[in-house]
């Protein structure tokens, strides 16, 4: 059997990075991601499970993924959010797994995620101002 081939795009970059969306939706309606009106969720049931994101994490492990992020929408939205990182840290490979998101959720699930084995968060944060924020 041969070795899989790793992530190379057609600039001849080698990927090692998977971003992994969690899920669609978001706690916030920030104008620029999702729309005031019409705007339409993915089913639940369509949404990846914990064990198909570790399994597919396994599949990409192969091809020389070693670092993942996870995304949404905004990720803490996804219950139990901590179950997936605790599935995802201890896979032979992955070295990194980071998290982007808006913040407001964390107080409540920062030291499970930690505790699941999450070292990095981005939050994104798109003004200082409050005023500015509401817009």
């Amino acid at each position: 059997m041969s070795q899989p081939q790793p992530l190379i795009d057609t600039f001849g970059r080698v990927h090692t990075n998977l971003r992994i969306s969690v899920t669609d939706r978001c706690n916030i309606r920030c104008f620029y991601c999702m729309p005031a009106d019409n705007v339409e969720f993915m089913q639940r049931q369509e949404l990846l499970t914990f064990e198909e994101i570790e399994r597919f994490v396994r599949v990409a492990v192969g091809l020389g993924v070693n670092k993942l992020r996870l995304t949404g929408g905004e990720p803490l939205v996804r219950r139990n959010l901590d179950t997936l990182v605790a599935k995802l840290a201890p896979i032979e490979g992955i070295r990194d797994i980071g998290l982007t998101t808006n913040g407001m959720l964390l107080p409540d699930q920062a030291q499970a995620l930690y505790d699941a084995g999450l070292r990095r968060i981005n939050i994104s944060l798109d003004a200082l101002d409050a005023e500015t924020f509401r817009e």
